[in-house]
Order: C-alpha cells, then structure tokens, then sequence
C-alpha cells in the first residue's frame, strides 16, 4: 500500500493540490457572498459623500437603490444557508423540527 502511495505520488500530490485550491476559492467566494460589511462600508461611504456635495441626490439614490439590493441578496443567501444547514441537520438527526416564535405580552 505505501509503495503504491510512492509511485503514485506525482499524480496524487498535483490533484490534491489543485482540490484544495479549488476548495480554498469557494470558501473565499462563500465568504464574500455572505460577508455584508463591505455594502455597509459603501453605503456609510455614499451617505458621506451626499453630505460633502460630490454626489447628487439623484447620483445617490440611484447608487443607493444598487447597494441596498446588494445588501438584501446578501441577507437573503445567508437566510438560506441557515435553511439549509437547519433541514440537514434535522434530517441527518431524523427528527422534524418546530419552531416556537414568542410575541413579548405588550404586543398582543
């Protein structure tokens, strides 16, 4: 078994090598489409520049209906991802989940 792992080492070490590669790109894609501080920043960025005049109102409404959906799809993938990692788990538990939302009294 070692001496077949030896022989086969120049083909297994590339591909091993190209798989975490790979891995590691999805896992920064993964990130970044999870990740909503950058659309954050920008918009903190937009707000400040409308207060310094180098954007106009409309400039700026139309830059900030673009980073507010951005923000939204954002929200939305992790929302799913949750869903997702929720419905594995039970299902790799076995079991069916219940949710229990509770409404504070001075809203009933």
């Amino acid at each position: 078994m070692i001496l077949f792992k030896l022989l086969a080492l120049p083909i297994t070490a590339p591909a091993a090598g190209i798989k975490y590669c790979i891995d590691k790109v999805v896992e920064f894609a993964e990130h970044e489409m999870t990740d909503d501080e950058p659309v954050r920043e920008q918009l903190l960025e937009l707000q400040l520049d409308l207060e310094e005049g180098r954007v106009t109102e409309d400039e700026y409404t139309e830059r900030e209906t673009v980073l507010l959906a951005r923000l939204r799809e954002v929200r939305e993938y992790r929302k799913q991802l949750a869903r997702e990692a929720a419905e594995a788990s039970a299902a790799a538990q076995g079991e069916e989940r219940t949710v229990v939302i509770e409404v504070p009294e001075e809203l009933e």
